[in-house]
C-alpha cells in the first residue's frame, strides 16, 4: 500500500514536468482561464447584476474558476488518455513494474495540482483586478466545489477517453462536448437569460452546477447554494464513473 501511495506521488510529479513542458498543454490549460478573466472581466463583467445589488464580476471570477476545473480535469486529462491508448503508451504502461492504480492516481493527483494552481491564480488575480474574494462564509462551498469538481470532471474525462475511437478526435471532442453547454450555462456572461425550459435542462448538467457551487462561495449572503448541486455533480461523478469501469480500456 505505502509502496503504491509512493509511486503515485512519483507519477504524478513526473506528470506535473511533462505537463508544464508542454506549451500547448499549459497555455491552453493554465493561460486561457487567466486571460478569458481579465479580458472578458474589463470588457463586460464590470455592471451589477439585473434587479440586484450583487456585481457580475463577482459571479464571472468563480465560473472562470470552474472554466478551469473542466479544462484541466475534462479535456486536458480526458484527451490525453485517449491518446495515449490509441498511440499505444498505456498498453506498454501496462507491462511496467509501476502499477495500474498508481499511473491513474498520478495522473488524477498532477490534474489536481494543475486544478489548484488554476484556481488560486484566478482567485489572486480576481483580487488584485477587480476587487473581488471569496466571502469567509463561502469558504466551505468553494472547497467543495473546487474538489467535487475535480473529481466529477475528472470522471467523466476517463469516460470520455473509454469511447473516443482516434487520437487525432480527442481534444476536438472534448472541446465541441462542454463549450456550449458552458456558454448556455453562463461561465462566460453571468447575466446570459435562457427560455425557461432550456435554463431547467441546463441546471441539470455538471457545468452548471459547478459555477452556482463555486459562485455561493463568492455570494453566501445573497447566493445561498443549492443542494440539488451537489447532487448533480455527485450522479453525473458516478455516471462518470460506471462508464469508465465499463468501456476503459489499457489498449
Amino acid at each position: 500500500m505505502l509502496r503504491t501511495v509512493r509511486l503515485s506521488i512519483r507519477q504524478a510529479l513526473t506528470e506535473q514536468r511533462t505537463f508544464w513542458r508542454s506549451a500547448e498543454y499549459a497555455l491552453f490549460t493554465f493561460a486561457l482561464p487567466i486571460a478569458l478573466l481579465l479580458l472578458i472581466g474589463e470588457t463586460t463583467a464590470g455592471g451589477y447584476l439585473p434587479g440586484g445589488h450583487v456585481k457580475a464580476i463577482a459571479l464571472f471570477v468563480p465560473s472562470i474558476i470552474a472554466f478551469g476545473i473542466i479544462v484541466a480535469s475534462y479535456v486536458n486529462l480526458g484527451s490525453k488518455l485517449a491518446t495515449l491508448r490509441h498511440d499505444g503508451v498505456l498498453k506498454r504502461i501496462r507491462t511496467t513494474p509501476l502499477p495500474s492504480s498508481a499511473y491513474l492516481s498520478g495522473l488524477f493527483g498532477s490534474t489536481l495540482a494543475t486544478t489548484l494552481a488554476i484556481t488560486g491564480c484566478t482567485v489572486v488575480i480576481g483580487w488584485l483586478a477587480f476587487g473581488t474574494v471569496p466571502q469567509v462564509s463561502g469558504l466551505l462551498q468553494l472547497f467543495a466545489g473546487l474538489g467535487l469538481g475535480v473529481v466529477c470532471f475528472a470522471a467523466l474525462g476517463l469516460a470520455l477517453s473509454s469511447v473516443l475511437r482516434s487520437s487525432e478526435s480527442a481534444t476536438p471532442v472534448a472541446n465541441a462536448s462542454y463549450l456550449p453547454i458552458a456558454i448556455m450555462s453562463g461561465i462566460f456572461d453571468p447575466t446570459l437569460a435562457l427560455p425557461h425550459w432550456l435554463s431547467t435542462v441546463v441546471g441539470f448538467l455538471p457545468v452548471k452546477a459547478l459555477a452556482e457551487i463555486l459562485e455561493s462561495g463568492y455570494t453566501s449572503a445573497v447566493h445561498a447554494p443549492e443542494p440539488r448541486d451537489l447532487l448533480v455533480l455527485l450522479a453525473w461523478a458516478a455516471a462518470g464513473a460506471g462508464i469508465s469501469v465499463w468501456r476503459f480500456r489499457w489498449h
